[in-house]
Order: C-alpha cells, then structure tokens, then sequence
C-alpha cells in the first residue's frame, strides 16, 4: 500500500463541504476570466491569474465564516493546492501524477484507486472521491479540454495529457457501474542501452550485441506485454542510431519516444483521433505511408496494433533497413505470428502464408520483455533470431535465453554477423555462456 501524504489529497472533515464550495466559485470565476470553462493550458501568467482567484474566493469565503460565526478552514494552504490542482490537473489524483515513482493510476470508481509504482501496483491510501459524479465530471472537463467528449453517446475515450500522460476513461452504459479511469505515465527511465544495463534489464555483452545490430540495420521487433518496458527499450535501441547519413521517422499515438530530440536527423509523426464531429483523423497506417515519402533511412513505430504492420513491413522491404518497432506479445514466436495476423487487417488480398514468409523475411531479431513479478523489474528475457521458413512457420533460435533467471549467451554465432562486417562494425559475440548475467 502507498500512502499520500494526508492533507494534500484528502480535506480535513470540517473542510470538506467548504472545499466543494469554493471549488464551485472558483470554477465559475476561472470560466468567466479565461474564457469556455475547459481546462486552462498551462502557463505562467494563467496560473498566475488562477492563484489570485483561488486567493480571493478562499479569502472572501473565511470573510463569511466570520460574519456568520461559521468555521474556518483548518488548512486554508492545503485547500488552495488541492483547488488549483482541480483546474490545472486531475484534482485528488494530482500529487500521484506528480510522483515520479508512479507509472499509472487506475481508478474504479470514487473509492478505489490504485498505483503502479516502480512496476508493482499498490493501493492509494486516503484518495477517493467523495461521489462517483465528482470523478466523472473532473474526467468530463479534463476530456473536453482535449477537444473531445465523454457522455452516453461516447462512453469511452482515450486522450493525451497536457504532459504527454494518457488518460483512457470508460463510463456507463460501456461500465456496468462506476466511472473508471487509467492513466498511463510515461516515464522514460533510462535513455541509453548502457543506461538499461545500469537498471539491471540485460547485461553489458547483450546490450553490445544490440547496439552492434542495430548499427549494423538490422530489423528488430520488441515484445512484450503491457509495461513491460517496450518503449523503453525502442527508445534505448534507436539512440543507437549514429551517422549524419541517417534519417529516421517515428511514428507514434502518443509521443514517448525522444529520439527528435537525441538524434540529428529525425522527425516525429504523432496519429490523432477523430474531433467532436468526427472528422480530423490521423491513422497510424497513414503516417507510415507518409513517413515513406520522406526520403528516411529508418522508420521506427512505436507500436503496430493494427493494419499499419503491413506497411511497416513493407518500408523493411524497400530498403530501410534497422527499422524498429514493437508489438504485444508473451514470446518471440508469439509475437511473429501476431505480426502476420496484423498484417491481415490490412485487407490487401495477401494470401495467409505469403504474409508469414513476409514476416520471416523481414523480421530478423525480437527482443522478449518480462516484468518479474516479485520486484517489478523490467528484464531482457531472449534475444531471438528469425532464420526462415520450416513446414510452413516461422523458424528460429535463441541467441540469449535466460539461465535460472540469469540472460546468458547461448552459443550460436548470430547469421547478422555478415551485415556487421558490411557495415564495418566491430563486434565479437561471446565464446561462449559468460559469468557476466543478471542475477
């Protein structure tokens, strides 16, 4: 369980019917000053402007406790953060967004909310919402901030966050009950494969194989299952892009990757959903499509779950070779076929089996993530490389595997050996299972 500290989250009891007041003041008084009542964007002299009238409807408040003989707020400064929060943020749930510990908050209904925190998940001690018709209408206004709409007609939406956090909320007749909430935070927790060695997800001779094979353009698919740490890892990958002769194009729902950021030659694409009147639509497919005009290198997504897998192929075909991505999948084997069934959705009249050569083809190392449960630790569980075609299926092996829980070399010389050389990157795989490993 994690605990919050008390009076940033929840009122003192004689503040509590107080607290609702003024929130209802300074709602009106915030819509009258800035304009339609949605969220403000962040910014200094916005929030400047909100403090003064967080200031004076606290003030003026207290001045009617005295001439009423009513009781004045316990912790006047502790009400004023939790009211500027319920403009600029999400409310009670603001100090949790603001703990960079937390990766998300899962909120089913007013009086169950949840944290994941360094990968294990944890009950929120003293967060709760007082109604659920309080945590919709703070989810509503946070919603329609973002140019869309969460009601009956459109019970279910998924939003970026003014700091690039994922809010996904679902509100009966879709919930049978309560309004529920996720909100999913990016935290980039290491930027570099080095960086990820330091964290304990694989040991220094993987990460050189890594860094050796994307150098060297060789087409990487990561997998995983929720948090496990994929972008993570796609992130830590294309870092290792070096060269002036590159150019790369990230495509992305949500942007994470910081690879426009590190790299001197890359572009970021973000796909965007359809506006309140159902128009404006950016698909994932139609960026990848785009991002081939471009004139790129190397094209990397940030994730396929969806028709955009064939396109993504297809850009590895077509010679951007070192393209990455990564997918939902429990194993390597897994998540090659997941690919080929995504790449059905595309509708193209592609026979089944031509799209699993494809595949096999294309696709020359997956990276398997695994969360281990105990410590929430995200790890490295094989490296395995495609080889081809047997009887029909995708055929490969392991080039590290785990050993009692320990990421070790398994001894096959690695066919992307040859691309290393053509490209003139030095690099001597292990002789043989190195005492190096996780422990």
């Amino acid at each position: 369980m994690v605990a919050i500290e008390p009076h940033l989250i929840t009122p003192h009891a004689s503040d509590r019917a107080a607290e609702r007041l003024i929130r209802e003041r300074v709602s009106d008084a915030v819509s009258r000053a800035l304009g339609d009542g949605q969220l403000p964007a962040p910014g200094a002299k916005v929030e400047d402007r909100v403090r003064i009238i967080i200031d004076e409807e606290v003030a003026a408040y207290e001045r009617r406790a005295v001439t009423a003989n009513g009781p004045l707020l316990v912790d006047a400064e502790s009400v004023k953060r939790r009211l500027f929060d319920a403009v600029f943020g999400l409310g009670i749930l603001q100090p949790l967004m603001d703990d960079p510990r937390v990766e998300e908050i899962i909120v089913n209904g007013p009086l169950r909310v949840f944290t994941i925190r360094d990968g294990r998940k944890e009950q929120a001690i003293g967060v709760y919402f007082e109604t659920d018709e309080e945590l919709r209408e703070l989810v509503k206004r946070v919603v329609s901030s973002a140019g869309r709409r969460l009601d009956d007609a459109s019970p279910m939406v998924d939003i970026r966050l003014h700091d690039g956090s994922r809010l996904n909320a679902v509100i009966p007749p879709a919930s049978t009950r309560w309004t529920s909430v996720t909100v999913r935070k990016f935290v980039l927790r290491a930027q570099s494969l080095d960086e990820l060695v330091e964290l304990g997800a694989l040991p220094p001779a993987a990460a050189e194989f890594l860094e050796a094979a994307v150098q060297a353009g060789v087409n990487v698919l990561v997998s995983g299952q929720t948090g496990s740490g994929k972008t993570t890892l796609l992130n830590a990958l294309g870092a290792s892009i070096v060269g002036l002769d590159e150019r790369v194009v990230t495509v992305e729902e949500i942007p994470e990757l910081q690879l426009d950021r590190r790299l001197p030659d890359c572009v970021a694409l973000q796909s965007r959903g359809k506006n309140v009147e159902g128009a404006g639509e950016i698909s994932i497919r139609d960026l990848v499509r785009n991002a081939l005009r471009m004139r790129p290198t190397r094209i990397i997504v940030g994730e396929v779950r969806g028709a955009e897998a064939l396109d993504m192929l297809m850009a590895m075909n077509t010679g951007h070779d070192g393209s990455l991505t990564t997918i939902h999948g429990n194993s390597p084997r897994d998540a090659l076929d997941r690919l080929a069934t995504l790449a059905m959705m595309a509708g193209e009249r592609l026979a089944g089996d031509e799209l699993v050569r494809m595949v096999a083809r294309t696709i020359e190392l997956v990276v398997q993530l695994r969360v281990v449960m105990r410590s929430g630790q995200r790890r490295v569980a094989s490296i395995f490389e495609v080889t081809g075609i047997e009887a029909g299926v995708i055929s490969g092996h392991e080039l590290w595997g785990l050993d009692q829980g320990r990421l070790v070399w398994k001894g096959r010389p690695p066919r992307c050996l040859e691309k290393m050389v053509a490209h003139g990157i030095e690099y001597v795989p292990p002789l043989a299972a190195p005492a190096e490993a996780l422990a």
